[in-house]
C-alpha cells in the first residue's frame, strides 16, 4: 500500500509539472500566437492591431510610473519612447492596410501572361533568371552575393510555390510584403526594388507578371524543390548535402548573422511551430531579420515534410520502439510487484 501512495504522489507532481509549469514556461519562452491561416492580408492586419495594443499597454505603464515620480528623467524618456513605438505600430497598420487594399485590386484583375512575359523581360530579367525558360540569371552566385548580400532567386517555380496575392504585394512593395521594412528603409534600401510600372495601369501590369509566372510554373513540385526555392538561398541543410549558394560573409552582413543549418530543426521546434514561423516569422519572433516568404499552405507543408524526411527519417521507427518500451516497463512493473508480494507476504 505504501508503494501505491508513493506512486500517487509522483504522479501528482508529474501532472503539476506537465499541465501547469511546463505550459507556463513555454508561454514565456515562446508566446502563444494565432495559428497560421494563410490569409496574409487578415494575418498582417490582425497582428498589427495586436502590436498596437501591446505598445499602448507599455505606454500606459510608463505613464503610470511617471505619475508617481514626475521629476524622473528616465521615466520621461520611457514615456516618449513608448509614444514613438505606438506611433510606429499605428503607421505599420496603415501601411499594411494600404498594401493589401492594392493587392486585392490586383488579385481581382485577369492577368495577361503574354504581356507579363514582356514586362518581365523589361523589369525583372536584369536581376532574375528563369532557367526553365532558358533564361539564366545575369549574375553568378559570387557576384550576386557581393552585390546584394544574398543570391538573387531564379523564379522558375515562383508561380507554383508562392501565394498569388502575396506575389502581387511583393512586386508592389517588397520590404512591406516581406516584413523587413524595419531593417530596410531609405537609408538602407532593400536590394529588391519596388515595381513602379511603365506608365500604364500599374495594377494590371503586376497582375500580368503574376499570370506569366504562374503560366510557366509546373503543376507538380517536389518537397525538396519547394525547400530549395523558398529556403536554400539562406539556409544550409547538410544532412542532405544542400548548402546555400550565398557567400557566408555576405549573408551575415545582409541578415546580421548567419542563418542556422536546418538539418535537425524539425526535432527542436516540431511541425506546428515551424508552420507558424514559416508563415510569419515576426509573429513568433518580433524583430527577427528573417523575411516572410509567402508560401501557400500546401507548399509550407511540403517544406515541413522535407525537413522531417531529412532530419527525422526514423520518426516512425522511434515511435514504435517507444511504445514497445512503455509496454515492456508496464509488464515488468506488474511482475516485479507480484514477485514482491510473493516474497514479503508472510512478513506483513
Amino acid at each position: 500500500m505504501k508503494e501505491l501512495k508513493i506512486l500517487a504522489i509522483l504522479a501528482l507532481f508529474t501532472l503539476v509539472t506537465y499541465i501547469g509549469i511546463e505550459p507556463f514556461a513555454h508561454s514565456q519562452m515562446s508566446p502563444l500566437v494565432a495559428n497560421a491561416n494563410f490569409n496574409y492580408e487578415q494575418e498582417d492586419i490582425d497582428l498589427a492591431k495586436v502590436r498596437i495594443e501591446e505598445a499602448k499597454s507599455v505606454l500606459k505603464k510608463a505613464e503610470d510610473n511617471l505619475a508617481k515620480n514626475t521629476a524622473d528623467e528616465n521615466l520621461k524618456n520611457a514615456v516618449e519612447s513608448a509614444k514613438k513605438d505606438v506611433e510606429v505600430r499605428e503607421n505599420d497598420l496603415t501601411a499594411y492596410q494600404e498594401l493589401w487594399a492594392q493587392a486585392d485590386e490586383i488579385f481581382a484583375l485577369k492577368g495577361n501572361p503574354e504581356n507579363g512575359a514582356e514586362i518581365f523581360l523589361m523589369a525583372c530579367a536584369s536581376c532574375h533568371g528563369l532557367s526553365s525558360q532558358g533564361m539564366e540569371s545575369p549574375f553568378d552566385a559570387e557576384m550576386s552575393s557581393l552585390s546584394y548580400g544574398v543570391v538573387v532567386p531564379d523564379l522558375s517555380l515562383t508561380g507554383a510555390v508562392y501565394d498569388k496575392k502575396f506575389l502581387g504585394a511583393l512586386i508592389v512593395n517588397p520590404a512591406q510584403a516581406l516584413k523587413v521594412s524595419k531593417k530596410f528603409n531609405d537609408e538602407n534600401p532593400l536590394p529588391m526594388t519596388q515595381f513602379f510600372g511603365f506608365g500604364e495601369d500599374l495594377n494590371q501590369e503586376v497582375a500580368d507578371i503574376v499570370a506569366y509566372l504562374q503560366s510557366i510554373a509546373p503543376q507538380s513540385v517536389s518537397d525538396k524543390e519547394v525547400f530549395e526555392t523558398a529556403c536554400l538561398r539562406c539556409h544550409d541543410i547538410k544532412y542532405d548535402a544542400l548548402y546555400s549558394p550565398t557567400e557566408k560573409s555576405a549573408l551575415k552582413g545582409y541578415m546580421g548573422s548567419n542563418p542556422p543549418d536546418l538539418s535537425v530543426m524539425i526535432r527542436s521546434r516540431l511541425a506546428d511551430y515551424l508552420e507558424n514561423f514559416i508563415n510569419d516569422p515576426q509573429k513568433k519572433l518580433d524583430g527577427t531579420a528573417m523575411p516572410r516568404v509567402g508560401l501557400t499552405k500546401e507548399r509550407t507543408e511540403q517544406v515541413i515534410n522535407y525537413l522531417e524526411k531529412v532530419g527525422d527519417g526514423k520518426k516512425d521507427e522511434r515511435i514504435v520502439i517507444g511504445i514497445g518500451m512503455i509496454i515492456f516497463f508496464i509488464v515488468m512493473a506488474f511482475f516485479a510487484y507480484m514477485w514482491k508480494e510473493g516474497v514479503w507476504r508472510d512478513l506483513h
